[in-house]
């Protein structure tokens, strides 16, 4: 069992949270709203898991103090690499307007492996993929359910950022300053952007630190599924590497465009290693449908190289990844890259707007 699901759980019984609205003036702490609002986000339970005590190889050999600060920093994202219980946690803090409605906190949870798919001297590409056990109130266990999750690309120095305009609309903009960063790219399950960012690694016996500078980023899911009063996030992110895993935490503005700020939300995804736990069928998952990945990893590379990068909601009446996770499963039973080719090829285009 999860444990930040065991968590929420016993939080809401304990004090009797109730659903309803909680606006910031009514109480006085506003981190401990547990007591006040019931949690959205998942609610199902997951296996016993065992927390992996021994560090990782790429962690050990970060801890030389003989390392050049560049290869420093790419052992240190080489350490997001593993078997993880993943905790997501999100809570909007307080808002500009008076009496503001607080929205309810939000946590899930994940059990996922994170793989290697490039590993280049300026460029690191970290591929995050979900399988996840369900158990039922009755004890019973239902899975595994494999789903490729998001990608990491990281650059050194980049030169360009791709920054998030509004409405699915990316342009890249020029970096300054960049000597000794890295850009950290974050996309989509589909492989569709979602944002980049730029910061500089900082080392410590104990722990790595990254912390971005804010950029622009599109409402994720949790947001745009129950929210439709603000236009973007303008997040900074800090990634700290440890021993036992690692932690990424997001300070998000929440912006109605042009220039108007709503409100904040501090986030948490904990990255625990843990080391009973079966990742096979996901690796072998992965191994069936890497080279279709691959293919439309490519394909966006050529549409992400020019200044401006719009995409539409949907195609006929269905949003981008379902049509890429149905071409994944076709070409996991039949590995035909020409049909590939062809249905990334043309399914991109339908959802590339030209006319923006």
């Amino acid at each position: 069992m999860m444990f930040v699901i065991i968590l929420s759980i016993s939080l809401i019984n304990s004090v009797q949270a109730q659903d309803k609205d909680i606006y910031q003036n009514e109480i006085n702490w506003l981190l401990d709203r547990f007591k006040y609002q019931e949690i959205r986000g998942g609610t199902t339970k997951g296996l016993d898991v065992e927390l992996d005590v021994n560090a990782s190889e790429y962690f050990k050999s970060l801890q030389n103090n003989n390392l050049d600060k560049k290869d420093k920093d790419r052992l240190a994202i080489l350490s997001m690499v593993g078997e993880y219980r993943v905790g997501f946690e999100f809570l909007e803090t307080f808002g500009s307007e008076n009496n503001y409605k607080l929205d309810k906190p939000y946590q899930s949870w994940g059990t996922e492996m994170v793989v290697v798919i490039k590993d280049e001297p300026n460029f690191i590409s970290l591929q995050h993929i979900m399988m996840m056990y369900f158990k039922d109130e009755d004890g019973s266990i239902t899975g595994p359910y494999i789903q490729k999750h998001w990608r990491q690309d990281w650059e050194y120095e980049d030169e360009n950022i791709l920054n998030y305009k509004k409405n699915k609309i990316w342009e890249k903009s020029e970096v300054n300053k960049n000597r000794n960063t890295w850009s950290q790219t974050v996309y989509q399950v589909d492989d569709s952007p979602r944002y980049e960012s730029f910061g500089e690694w900082v080392h410590s016996k104990s722990a790595s630190r990254w912390v971005s500078q804010p950029t622009p980023r599109p409402l994720p899911r949790r947001e745009f599924s129950v929210r439709d009063d603000y236009d973007l996030l303008k997040g900074l992110n800090k990634i700290t590497i440890m021993s036992w895993g690692w932690v990424m935490e997001e300070i998000n503005e929440k912006i109605i465009i042009p220039n108007n700020y709503l409100g904040s939300e501090y986030g948490v995804a904990r990255y625990q290693r843990i080391s009973n736990y079966d990742f096979k069928p996901a690796h072998n998952y992965w191994d069936k449908t890497k080279n279709y990945w691959s293919i439309v990893r490519d394909k966006w590379s050529e549409v992400l190289s020019k200044k401006k990068v719009c995409l539409l909601e949907s195609y006929e009446g269905k949003p981008l990844y379902l049509y890429k996770f149905n071409y994944a499963d076709d070409y996991k039973d039949n590995q035909d890259n020409e049909k590939a080719y062809s249905n990334v090829n043309n399914i991109i285009k339908n959802f590339v707007d030209s006319t923006c």
